[in-house]
Formats: C-alpha cells, sequence, structure tokens
C-alpha cells in the first residue's frame, strides 16, 4: 500500500523502527498519521494497528488529519494512483470531494474519522496533540497560552462539546506586547469570553489548565 502511494519513500515499518531507537534514547518522538486515505487507510483495524504499534514502538503523541484533494495537479495525480491501483474507489471520491473549492472533504465523513481515531487513542491512552510537558519550557508564556488554548479547543470539539477557545487564541496572537499586560483586562479583548479569560488567567498563574490535563491525560 505505501509503495502504491508513496513510491521511493521509508516503508511504516522502518519509520517505527527509527521511532523506537529514538525514543529509548530519551529522544521525544510523535507520528503524522496524515493523511489518512479514505476507504484504505481509515478503518477501524486499520487505525487500530497504527496507534497500536505507535504505541509499542515509544510514540510520544500522534496528530492525525484527514486527506485534502485540491483541485489541480495534487488531484489529478492523486486520483490518477487511485485509478490504477483502487479503481473502484472513485465514485466515492467523486462523491467526498464534489465542489470543494479547497479540497476539503466532506464534514460528515471527516467527523466520523475523527471520532473513530479518538476513540482508539484514548484505548491506547495515546495523547493526539504534543503533550505540556514537551513545550512547556521551551516557548514564551504568551505562546504557552495560545498553545494551550488551541489544544483543548480541539480536544472539546472531539468530545462532541463547544469551544470558542480557538478564537481567543487567535485574538491572543494578535496583540500587541505582553499578555501579562493585559490580565486586567481579558474581557475587552474582541474574542475571548469569560470562560476563555478564566483559562488563560489559569494558565499565566500556573503554567497549565485543569482542563487541559483532564482531556488530554487519559488515565
Amino acid at each position: 500500500m505505501s509503495a502504491c502511494f508513496e513510491p521511493g519513500a521509508a516503508v511504516p515499518s522502518q519509520k517505527l523502527m527509527v521511532i523506537k531507537q529514538l525514543t529509548e534514547n530519551g529522544i521525544p518522538c510523535g507520528m503524522y498519521l496524515l493523511p489518512v486515505i479514505p476507504f484504505i487507510t481509515d478503518t477501524q483495524e486499520k487505525l487500530e494497528e497504527s496507534v497500536s504499534l505507535a504505541k509499542q514502538n515509544g510514540v510520544d503523541f500522534i496528530i492525525f488529519g484527514g486527506l485534502t484533494l485540491k483541485p489541480g495537479r495534487q488531484k489529478d495525480y492523486f486520483l490518477n494512483v487511485l485509478k490504477n491501483g483502487y479503481p473502484g474507489l472513485l465514485p466515492d471520491y467523486n462523491r467526498l470531494y464534489k465542489d470543494s473549492h479547497w479540497g476539503e472533504i466532506r464534514q460528515d465523513y471527516s467527523r466520523i474519522i475523527h471520532h473513530r481515531f479518538f476513540q482508539i487513542a484514548k484505548k491506547h491512552k495515546m495523547p493526539v496533540r504534543i503533550p505540556h510537558r514537551f513545550f512547556a519550557k521551551i516557548l514564551h508564556p504568551d505562546d504557552v497560552v495560545i498553545v494551550l488554548l488551541e489544544h483543548m479547543d480541539y480536544l472539546l470539539k472531539l468530545n462532541n462539546r463547544n469551544s470558542d477557545l480557538n478564537y481567543a487564541a487567535h485574538s491572543i496572537s494578535q496583540l500587541q506586547g505582553s499578555l501579562c499586560d493585559w490580565k486586567e483586562k481579558l474581557a475587552s479583548i474582541k474574542g475571548i469570553s469569560p470562560t476563555a479569560a478564566n483559562c488563560v488567567m489559569e494558565i499565566l498563574e500556573t503554567g497549565s489548565s485543569a482542563l487541559y490535563r483532564d482531556l488530554i491525560e487519559y488515565a
């Protein structure tokens, strides 16, 4: 399968072997499980196998994502590969990517595969974003706030919960000067709700968030 879609690239088993060598020597490693190919690598069995093998080889987190097919050279090339290897799937792809100017897949399908992956990740206690401990002492405190807000937004939506934290993260990224200078004026910043403001204050004061820990840590 990998030879069909990634000719000349290292096979997955070789990539996992390198990751295992790195993690055994104390070097954190994550996996980008993307793009997941509809009806080929998005099945329950394939995702379960990928996450299980990642766990066995010491992967610290997995970033998951679907396949985009932007009209033009990219889409034409991929569909030609698909025609040669899996011709029976062409009608399904035409349905999933119909009238998509930027190559996005249908939202109903996207929700299904993200939920499928998330349930498997929870089962294996595999973080689906870079854990806080890996960047907490590297990033500027303002950037830690932005990253944690974006992570929490993603995780809340995976749990089918509403969230406006991504808007707050964007608003903070546009501020001039340090976020500490805005601590008393968070409510005046467009895009920051009272809930988001509480999260921001907690992160600034403690360096983390109880909500984030509840969402990212499955134990």
